[in-house]
């Protein structure tokens, strides 16, 4: 049996996002970039919750869990923040 990671599961459910520079599949990409963007945005949306619901608990498991998304923002915003103008 094949085992499959959450981004192939994704990726086969959402499909290519890359334009090929012909307008009848180009269309189809762009509205599953679309799609891709979107749940980037929801996922990224819980991992800010995660932070802000945690970042003062009393609970060391909570805080922990709020520094991983908390460092995982930092993170992807580094990365990119250099490379998008």
């Amino acid at each position: 049996m094949k085992t499959f990671s959450v981004y192939n599961i994704v990726h086969k459910m959402i499909g290519s996002v890359h334009p090929v520079g012909d307008s009848a599949i180009d269309k189809e990409r762009f509205i599953n970039l679309v799609c891709q963007s979107d749940l980037l945005e929801l996922l990224f949306q819980e991992i800010h919750e995660v932070y802000d619901q945690n970042k003062n608990s009393h609970e060391e498991s909570c805080r922990r869990c709020a520094e991983k998304a908390r460092d995982t923002l930092k993170e992807i915003i580094d990365f990119y923040s250099d490379k998008i103008q």
